[in-house]
Order: C-alpha cells, then sequence, then structure tokens
C-alpha cells in the first residue's frame, strides 16, 4: 500500500506540538457523527456532549416542547491542574515527547479538515478566529482547489445533517407537550438516518 504525501496545510498543521486549535470546542455534523462512531464501534455519547444555544439554529435539535435547543460538540479531556488552557478534545494526544496528536487522524470532524479556512459567498478566506498561536495562517499555506472540495464536501453534509435535525424536531413537536426525549436518542435517529443514506438503494435519494 502506497500512502499518500501530506499536503502542505497537513504537513504544517502536523508539525505543530502545542495543537491549540483543539482546545477549542469542535462542532461535528452528523456525517462526522456517523463516521466516527462505525469506525470507533462506540456510541455517539461516549465522545460527544451537547449545550444548549440561545439562538435559533437548523442544527439545533430539541429534546422537548419547551423551545430550548442545542447543539452537539465533542466532549473534553481532563484539564492538567496547572495548566491555564481551557481543557482539549478528547482525542487529543499527547507523546513522550511532548507532541500533541490527533487521536481520530483522518477520521477527525470536518471542521477540523478544513481549519483554518472558510467560504465565504464563495470566495475562500482564513478563518480571522482561528485560535492558531503556533503561526499566522495564510492561503499560500493550502492547495487552494483541495480546500474549496473540503469547504464544499462540509457544506454538502452540513445541510444533510441541518434535514436530519429537522425530521427529529418535527417528531418532537408532533408529540404531546409533555413528552420528553433524551440525548441518547437523539444519537441514535442520527445513526439510524445516516444508516439510511449509506445504503446502496439510497444512493441520490434525499431524506423524507
Amino acid at each position: 500500500m502506497t500512502l499518500e504525501a501530506p499536503t502542505r496545510k497537513e504537513a504544517v498543521w502536523l508539525a505543530c506540538a502545542q495543537k491549540m486549535c483543539c482546545y477549542a470546542a469542535v462542532i461535528p455534523n452528523g456525517g462526522d457523527v456517523w463516521r466516527i462512531a462505525h469506525a470507533l464501534e462506540t456510541p455517539p455519547w461516549s465522545f460527544l456532549v451537547y449545550f444548549q444555544t440561545s439562538e435559533p439554529r437548523p442544527d439545533a435539535f430539541l429534546l422537548d416542547r419547551s423551545g430550548r435547543q442545542f447543539r452537539l460538540a465533542l466532549a473534553k479531556g481532563p484539564r492538567g491542574r496547572s495548566s491555564k488552557r481551557p481543557a482539549p478534545c478528547v482525542f487529543l494526544l499527547k507523546t513522550r515527547h511532548g507532541q500533541h496528536r490527533c487521536g481520530l487522524g483522518d477520521l477527525r470532524p470536518a471542521v477540523c479538515h478544513s481549519f483554518p479556512t472558510e467560504l465565504v459567498d464563495g470566495v475562500l478566506c482564513v478563518r480571522p478566529d482561528h485560535g492558531c498561536v503556533c503561526r499566522e495562517w495564510s492561503l499560500a499555506d493550502v492547495d487552494m482547489a483541495e480546500e474549496i472540495k473540503v469547504l464544499e464536501e462540509r457544506q454538502a453534509d452540513a445541510e444533510r445533517y441541518c434535514q436530519v435535525v429537522a425530521l427529529w424536531n418535527r417528531r418532537v413537536l408532533d408529540t404531546p407537550q409533555d413528552a420528553e426525549y433524551d440525548f441518547t436518542g437523539f444519537c441514535t435517529f442520527v445513526l439510524d438516518a445516516y444508516d439510511k443514506l449509506a445504503a446502496p438503494e439510497a444512493a441520490g435519494a434525499e431524506l423524507a
């Protein structure tokens, strides 16, 4: 098997010892959750947390009819007692030589793959809030065609995830006022939805 050489961006990111970008909140989409859960053979609630959001969002899910909305995030690992940093991503590993590495590798969420860029009105830009402290990123650090492809794929799956969330929210709103749903149920719903999308007969189909 021949391993592909890392891109310039990947090489720069891998060489970074601190990985400060991994200390920020990581918001996965449904495709990310599905891939990680299946690859690691572990339920999503073992590596995810959820938090309440104050603003309505198409990727925010309901657990009852109170109007409170929630979003997903990767769980946090332990924080060093003497560290002033926030807790890191649960998948961030530290080697004996002090180098930080992502334990997910190519399984990492789309937002991590596309770091530190974004598309603004179709224009490729470096995120101003990227949070990296090891260097100042520029578009010269990326393969622009490949980066746009990654971002477009991320956007497509974000839209797909919003469809899944909308179906879940409709289910919640169609139940009696006192009915309640839990986080485990939502995660299971997401996995089932993506299992259906991944089925051969579902190629090109949209969620109902």
